[in-house]
């Protein structure tokens, strides 16, 4: 057998093995592809947002009781004791609560962290306005 014929062997079985392993990954020749549904996800996160009348803020925080909320990233929280050493020591007769320390369960993001259980219990400390903070 001669070199160029031994060549053009080789290479015949290089591209039928190239063909071949390419169709067994594709799925090709299976029923793989019909059986999969594909979902196509807008990557913008666009979503519809009503419209909502905001709370007048108030002209001053003396006499107010403030509520503090974190979300537990990192460093939060130092931000927030912060906030309230500030507030403290600079507003008369205001009241801070750290709502993370007295409610643990409103620590953390995500939709199922304020649960209507969680919004009640903040909502009975009577905070008149609230402070959230998301730190990294």
């Amino acid at each position: 057998m001669g070199k160029l014929k031994r060549s053009k062997i080789v290479a015949t079985l290089m591209l039928c093995i190239f063909a071949a392993s390419t169709m067994m990954l594709s799925g090709c020749g299976s029923n793989a592809e019909a059986s999969r549904k594909w979902t196509l996800v807008n990557p913008e996160g666009a979503t519809q947002v009503a419209s909502m009348q905001l709370n007048a803020h108030p002209k001053s925080l003396e006499g107010k009781t403030v509520g503090l909320v974190w979300n537990s990233k990192e460093n939060g929280d130092n931000f927030l004791n912060t906030v309230a050493d500030e507030l403290e020591k600079n507003v008369k007769d205001v009241k801070v609560i750290k709502i993370y320390e007295e409610i643990p369960e409103s620590k953390g993001y995500g939709p199922n962290i304020f649960t209507p259980e969680v919004i009640g219990k903040i909502q009975a400390l009577k905070p008149d306005l609230v402070i959230a903070a998301q730190a990294d």
